[in-house]
């Protein structure tokens, strides 16, 4: 069996982590030491590496890995026609703030990572990543159609559980789990006019 445990990084201000991000990843970095895990795969985009060099620290035996599979990009870009009326002008103007290149190359990016970090081979992995990254795996182990990784928001330092068994669908053990973070420190770090649509 495979697991991934996956996290969104801490709250980040100007590509960096915030005070309130880094005690993210320092609680975050307590709650996963005690697990089994053979590596750790981080984006290498600033606040995902910052949020990795701190749980890491709490990891000394666990091999540590930047990959562009886990970085910031857009994983599929839906049309209008795939999303709810209502919701579709808020959902195509987050998908638009991407860049060109990261719409060229994240379709690619997000087919690789589900193939390469999903086969059922006997390991345990925590995955350093970004929303949209987390909800795309979410997506594809619930089966569901590629452009619904759009309204799924993935919290700050949040942990989600993912198991692969060799034919069995995917396991779907938790998402969004923010036990480890005090009521002060659990949010999307989405604005308010998007979280409370999506």
């Amino acid at each position: 069996m495979r697991t991934l445990y996956l996290a969104r990084h801490g709250e980040a201000a100007e590509a960096a982590l915030t005070p309130a991000g880094r005690e993210q990843a320092r609680l975050l970095a307590k709650r996963v030491a005690s697990l089994p895990l053979d590596g750790v795969f981080h984006s290498p985009v600033r606040r995902a590496a910052e949020t990795a060099a701190l749980v890491s620290a709490e990891l000394p035996d666990v091999p540590v890995t930047v990959s562009p599979l886990v970085g910031d990009y857009l994983p599929y870009a839906p049309t209008a026609g795939e999303l709810a009326p209502e919701f579709a002008p808020v959902a195509l103007t987050h998908v638009a703030a991407y860049t060109t290149l990261q719409h060229e190359t994240g379709p690619v990016l997000a087919e690789r990572a589900l193939a390469e970090l999903t086969a059922p081979v006997p390991r345990a992995d925590l995955l350093i990543t970004h929303s949209q990254i987390v909800t795309w795996f979410v997506r594809a182990a619930l089966g569901a159609p590629a452009a619904r990784w759009v309204g799924i928001n993935a919290a700050n330092a949040a942990l989600t559980v993912i198991q692969y068994r060799q034919g069995w669908p995917p396991n779907l053990v938790a998402f969004n789990d923010q036990s480890h973070l005090p009521d002060s420190l659990r949010w999307t770090g989405f604005p308010a006019e998007r979280s409370e649509l999506w």
